[in-house]
């Protein structure tokens, strides 16, 4: 058993590290190039090698991750470790952390962190905003949500089809008016349709009617998965999710299924014919349980062999038996049929970070990217379009996770706004006698003191980071620190805090650990996995990029209590105090008080009005709120536009977000002071507010059209100012 500050974690059973000096361990080594890594894995396996700093005795090599040109996996003594390290070719030689889950798996619920336009319902729904709490303003009579009410959905839909808050009193003539329920029918321009999306997170119970066919679909949602709807499972299913890990290999590479069904196929609960468990699981880890096509593409094992559909995803009469529910919540967000914007695209799950887990420490990141580089091109808007693409669908991974140390606030020294990384150049420093505001506040509104600072490379953030290149746009929660994540260049950027023990000499390269990895003590820099896909390696700045989307969460009310700086006469919309900001936020989304589907029964929980023939189980929605809302409710819309723009990478999203979404107005959305009027203990901290910006402001993403000339098109009605034209009593105008 391990023990965390609020959990207590199970490994009985879970592989650990050898402790003893001579005994082999599973190490990943990486190179600095492709050619150096063969040179590297050709001396390693040489029985007395005379190249310096390589064992002289064979060394096994247990995953040579064909996948990856600069890593793979051998078995060494931590001597033979510490050698490697020093050789010119090799990068970094560190324990492979998915061979090891019962020293490197976290709690999952220590690192969980939402034009011409159609809708869905063709009628009108119930848009809840801040509806867990009864209304002021009328409707008076709703209190919470209606038993009966079906298609109802909540305010990350209709908040997000337009740039401003559609709750905000200019709009609606009410002052005050954040718990009003909107009844109307939200119009979008796109549904997700031919894009992959992926929700890797901890459980999901892909059997509640969010994602199963009831006669209560809206009529704009299509019933089916990737498999029925390609063909390749020759029955139909009536469940909309499909498990990465357990489905995807049949996806990939139907024909070694095929070749012998009795054995490697069974039908799944909702009649959808997918891979039995043990000969899905053997097709990632095995490249001699495939077809031969496929045997070459390189193999992944950090997954735990007892991922299951059991344990995982549930079914119409049992919930997953991992104890987890926040992917639900999650997926119900980026794809549910109510409740998410892509609610027909494509939709995957993986068991990343909860029990029986893909790997979290690498092997997630492996198996989304093989997915992405070898699924087949099947395309269903073509399908259904007639226009055919020659390209694969675009992939989205949404993540509502992040490490980050429980340690920080334990007493030390801190610098603020430093001018060099290499602790030439301090800048003014603090020590725990005095500890100043802009480091005592961190994690004061949202995770029990916890806050991240940005992960030292390693096989970890290089699986990461070649998932990113391969061509999957990352998604992920911000964190709910109340932490001020900067962009390189920045003032904050390089804050940094270090240990008693490491004192006045310390510099910006000091180090911590977040569940067993190294981070560096920086305070204002993304963490993990914010920072997947970096462009530069270390602790550098200069040139840096980004590539993960980074997201954080607007608040369900305008004036709030606790932490604040806001009046009830403001009424502007606003960041939710414990949420991430800065200018390393990408996008903000509705997150606060969401409504989602749900696997458990809870004080937080409301029954789900809908069900269907053979569900044996009560289905829930649940009062869904953190950074963890805001990742979905983006991925679901950015997946909407990837429909159109299928061709984009993570720089054609970003630059949809600054300059299509673009940054909010101050006059209706509360930013608080510009960061670079703060000092290191100025009261300006305290704001949980305020967006900690300057130049640009916050984005919060909406439903801006894009361009593309497959997207549909906003119409254009012109009158002319004539003589002739006469206009009376009311007019309206409607578009199909």
């Amino acid at each position: 058993m391990i023990h965390t500050s609020t959990h207590t974690i199970d490994r009985t059973g879970l592989a650990v590290v050898p402790t003893g000096a001579d005994d082999k361990k599973a190490y990943s080594i990486k190179c600095t190039s492709k050619d150096d890594w063969v040179f590297i894995h050709e001396e390693l396996e040489k029985d007395g090698s005379l190249e310096d700093n390589i064992p002289d005795p064979t060394i096994v090599c247990p995953d040579k991750k064909e996948h990856s040109d600069t890593r793979a996996t051998y078995m060494l003594t931590d001597a033979e470790a510490e050698d490697l390290r020093k050789h010119p070719k090799v990068v970094f030689v560190c324990i492979d952390y998915d061979v090891y889950p019962g020293n490197y798996s976290p709690d999952p619920k220590d690192i969980v962190t939402s034009v011409k336009r159609f809708g869905r319902f063709n009628k009108t729904v119930s848009n809840y905003r801040a509806w867990n709490t009864a209304p002021s303003t009328p409707p008076t009579s709703q209190a919470g949500i209606g038993a009966t009410d079906k298609n109802r959905t909540g305010y990350q839909i209709l908040r997000h089809t337009q740039k401003e808050n559609p709750w905000d009193a200019t709009s609606t003539g009410v002052t005050g008016n954040d718990h009003l329920i909107i009844e109307t029918e939200p119009k979008q321009l796109g549904d997700g349709t031919g894009v992959d999306a992926i929700v890797s997170d901890d459980g999901f119970w892909i059997a509640h009617p969010e994602f199963v066919h009831t006669d209560d679909d809206p009529v704009g949602y299509s019933t089916g998965n990737a498999l029925t709807w390609s063909g390749i499972s020759t029955t139909p299913g009536t469940c909309g999710v499909l498990d990465l890990l357990l489905d995807g290999p049949y996806y990939i590479d139907p024909d070694w299924f095929n070749a012998d069904p009795s054995n490697r196929l069974e039908q799944r609960w909702d009649g959808t014919t997918v891979p039995q468990e043990s000969v899905a699981r053997a097709w990632w880890s095995d490249a001699s349980q495939r077809s031969v096509g496929f045997s070459t593409i390189g193999t992944t094992s950090g997954f735990s062999g007892s991922y299951s559909r059991a344990s995982c995803n549930g079914t119409n009469t049992a919930k997953p038996s991992n104890g987890s529910d926040h992917g639900t919540q999650c997926a119900g967000q980026v794809f549910g049929k109510n409740y998410g914007s892509a609610y027909n695209c494509n939709k995957w799950v993986l068991n990343g970070i909860g029990s029986n887990n893909a790997g979290i420490n690498g092997s997630q990141f492996d198996i989304q990217k093989l997915f992405h580089l070898y699924k087949p091109n099947y395309d269903r808007h073509s399908a259904i379009s007639g226009k055919q693409n020659d390209d694969k669908n675009p992939t989205l991974s949404s993540n509502s996770w992040g490490y980050r140390a429980n340690t920080i606030h334990s007493g030390g020294y801190y610098w603020y706004r430093p001018a060099a990384t290499d602790g030439s150049v301090n800048g003014v420093s603090y020590d725990s006698s005095n500890e100043p505001a802009f480091f005592d506040r961190l994690g004061a509104a949202g995770d029990l003191s916890r806050c991240k600072g940005e992960m030292v490379d390693s096989s970890v953030t290089t699986a990461g980071d070649e998932m990113s290149e391969a061509g999957v746009i990352f998604v992920c929660a911000s964190g709910n620190s109340n932490q001020t994540q900067q962009s390189p260049g920045d003032l904050d950027y390089n804050n940094y805090w270090a240990t008693n023990a490491q004192g006045q000499s310390a510099s910006i390269t000091s180090t911590h650990t977040e569940f067993g990895l190294t981070c560096y003590n920086t305070i204002n820099r993304r963490g993990w996995p914010q920072a997947l896909g970096k462009t530069t390696s270390g602790i550098s700045t200069a040139g840096s990029e980004f590539p993960a989307i980074n997201v954080g969460a607007l608040d369900d009310q305008y004036s709030s209590t606790g932490y604040t700086v806001l009046t009830d006469s403001d009424y502007k919309e606003k960041i939710v105090s414990y949420s991430d900001r800065g200018t390393g936020i990408d996008a903000y989304g509705a997150a606060d008080d969401t409504l989602t589907a749900d696997g458990r029964n809870s004080n937080l929980t409301y029954v789900h009005p809908e069900t269907y023939s053979g569900l044996s189980l009560t289905p829930y929605d649940v009062d869904f709120g953190g950074t963890s809302s805001g990742c979905p409710t983006v991925a679901g819309w950015i997946t909407t536009k990837l429909q159109y723009n299928r061709g984009w990478d993570w720089r054609g999203v970003k630059d949809w977000l600054k300059n299509s979404c673009g940054a909010q107005n101050p006059e209706r959305f509360y930013y608080g002071d510009d960061i670079t009027s703060f000092t290191a203990t100025s009261g300006q901290w305290e704001d949980f507010h305020a967006v900690n910006q300057y130049g640009d402001g916050p984005v919060v993403i909406w439903d801006a059209p894009t361009g593309s000339p497959t997207e549909p098109q906003k119409p254009e009605i012109k009158i002319s100012n004539s003589p002739n034209l006469k206009i009376s009593g009311g007019v309206e105008i409607k578009f199909s």
